[in-house]
């Protein structure tokens, strides 16, 4: 399995009664997914808009629910996750010093197999304020059955519309890949590459680009292929 975490991730551990109820209220995946499964899923933790604040895997821990995080993120987690935190019975650890990238499953990639892969990067493709979906996020992180969660609302609108304004998307090059904003030939801006390595890229595209369109970036011609 791969993920964008770090050779050290971080890890916080919520044990208590109310644990798994109290996380369903606050992230986007169903947290009851993985209990006695053995599962490690993805989740995102969205604000009262349905906007990115962070995204988390999940995994049931030997004392309660295991949140992984990116190395370096797990304080501001925390501090997200627990200003909510009021009369539940739970209890919350950082556990980070118990763990490596190896106990949960996953294994490092370089940037070349992550963009071939088409798997967003945290500070590339996911950023803070941007809505999920947009990402593909939606058929990795969102449970639609869990009921209510803070950002749930704009979430489920985004799924029942249909649509979002750009989407991930993944391009290739005729010669080495760059980075910057996606033009037409009339220079109007159609979306932006956002990492890149050899001669593929990973961004996003404007959904009202019509198809067949012909994409530059800095001049260099480019076009989308779908995501792996």
């Amino acid at each position: 399995m791969k993920a964008e975490l770090g050779e050290k991730p971080g890890a916080l551990e919520f044990s208590g009664p109310d644990a798994v109820r109290f996380l369903n209220g606050q992230i986007t995946q169903d947290v009851r997914k993985v209990m006695g499964t053995g599962l490690v899923l993805p989740s995102c933790v969205t604000d009262a808009k349905g906007k990115l604040q962070f995204r988390v895997w999940i995994a049931e821990g030997c004392g309660g629910v295991l949140v992984i995080c990116r190395e370096g993120m797990t304080e501001d987690l925390e501090a997200r996750l627990t200003r909510y935190l009021i009369a539940d019975d739970v209890e919350v650890r950082d556990v980070s010093d118990n763990f490596r990238i190896e106990d949960f499953g996953f294994s490092e990639m370089d940037e070349a197999e992550r963009i071939a892969a088409g798997i967003p990067k945290w500070g590339a493709e996911l950023k803070e304020g941007m809505l999920p979906p947009e990402a593909g996020l939606d058929a990795t992180d969102i449970s639609y059955n869990k009921g209510c969660y803070i950002g749930q609302e704009v979430i489920s609108r985004i799924k029942s519309a249909g649509k979002v304004n750009r989407r991930l998307t993944k391009f290739v090059f005729e010669s080495e890949g760059i980075t910057g904003e996606i033009t037409n030939i009339d220079g109007k801006v159609c979306g932006e590459v956002t990492s890149a390595s050899g001669q593929l890229g990973l961004g996003y595209l404007k959904r009202s680009t019509d198809e067949g369109t012909a994409l530059f970036v800095a001049g260099s011609p480019v076009k989308t292929m779908a995501l792996s």
